[in-house]
């Protein structure tokens, strides 16, 4: 069971199609510029966590090492190959960025396992 603390409506403007070249600034699409240099400078607020899966349809779970919280991300690409269960991850608490080794990702926070 997930508690949603992303609205419908987001989550249907961040759900678009794209392809590997995405410019959209929407959740779970292209880091932007501003995204990447206030996730950087609040680096207090990244969270270290496990990857427990990723799908080819851009659902990721991970869970968190300081409080073994579940959470549920989505990003447009089929990050598979990048993230297997096990990968160590790090997720930023307020602006929505995963980084996993030197890749950062922005991804839509769908919910969080209760």
């Amino acid at each position: 069971m997930f508690a949603d603390s992303t609205s419908h409506s987001q989550r249907q403007h961040s759900l678009i199609d794209c392809d590997a070249m995405c410019a959209s600034a929407a959740a779970g699409h292209a880091v932007s510029p501003i995204q990447d240099r206030v996730a950087s400078a609040t680096p207090g607020k990244w969270r270290d966590a496990i990857v427990v899966g990723a799908s080819v349809g851009g659902w990721i779970e991970v869970v968190t090492l300081c409080d073994d919280q579940s959470i549920v991300l989505w990003n447009h690409a089929d990050l598979t190959s990048e993230l297997l269960p096990g990968t160590p991850v790090s997720l930023h608490a307020v602006y929505d960025v995963l980084k996993a080794a030197d890749a950062k990702h922005s991804v839509l926070r769908v919910g969080v396992g209760v």
